[in-house]
């Protein structure tokens, strides 16, 4: 009899050995709370990341737009025998308000012109475009007026209409100062262009981007008459 029972004795331990209760329920939710909450934490920071990269590239494609017309605006301002103040600059002549157009008389490339650009916004609009044209100097009589092109987009209309020298964002895009302009004799030699940028793919917090550049006229100082490209085109 204790033989038997001694040969039981093995058998009840294996299956004490062999059982497995399981999770109660109370472990399964915390379990999962935890889960869901790294899947969160992972979530949001691929969805951040994503979002910057997007913001970045959006951006570089607007600050790319700008940089290539600002080249442009320095070849020819550099260039120019006539810079105009964009303080005095009409309606009439360019379609935009004082500080948004710039005429010069420059000879690029060894051709004499004159250019004139501008930053246009639609009506009740925050958001605008630079554009380009030119024309010959004795276009009344033969004519060769090159209609407006669009250089870059997304131009950001200033903050105020005060200008702040330690404020950026007030910066009109054609600006010159004063003292230049009356040591110029009314032909400006120094012009500040600053653009600001926002692609309508960044997002609403995304803050624009600032391109700008101060630009000297070499020619002017030659004094050339500061009425060259005076009979300006309708705009």
């Amino acid at each position: 009899m204790r033989d038997g029972t001694r040969g039981q004795e093995p058998r009840s331990q294996d299956r004490e050995a062999g059982s497995d209760d399981g999770w109660t329920l109370v472990e399964l939710l915390i379990s999962m709370t935890i889960f869901i909450g790294l899947l969160g934490i992972v979530f949001t920071i691929l969805l951040n990341v994503s979002l910057q990269a997007k913001d970045n590239l959006a951006r570089t494609r607007s600050v790319s737009e700008a940089q290539l017309g600002l080249m442009q605006i320095d070849r020819q301002v550099r260039s120019g025998n006539v810079i105009s103040d964009p303080s005095v600059e009409t309606l009439a002549s360019s379609g935009v308000e004082p500080y948004y157009s710039l005429r010069v008389y420059t000879q690029t490339d060894g051709v004499f012109q004159c250019v004139q650009w501008r930053v246009i916004f639609a009506p009740g609009a925050d958001v605008g475009a630079l554009e380009y044209r030119s024309w010959r100097p004795d276009w009344t009589v033969v004519g060769g007026v090159r209609d407006w092109s669009v250089v870059a987009r997304n131009v950001v209309r200033p903050a105020g209409t005060v200008i702040v020298d330690s404020d950026p964002s007030t910066w009109p895009p054609f600006y010159v100062d004063p003292a230049s302009v009356a040591q110029a004799n009314s032909a400006a030699q120094t012009i500040r262009v600053t653009l600001r940028l926002k692609d309508p793919e960044q997002r609403a917090s995304s803050q624009p981007a600032s391109v700008t550049s101060v630009l000297t006229g070499r020619n002017t100082v030659f004094g050339y008459p500061a009425d060259k490209c005076g009979v300006v085109p309708p705009p």
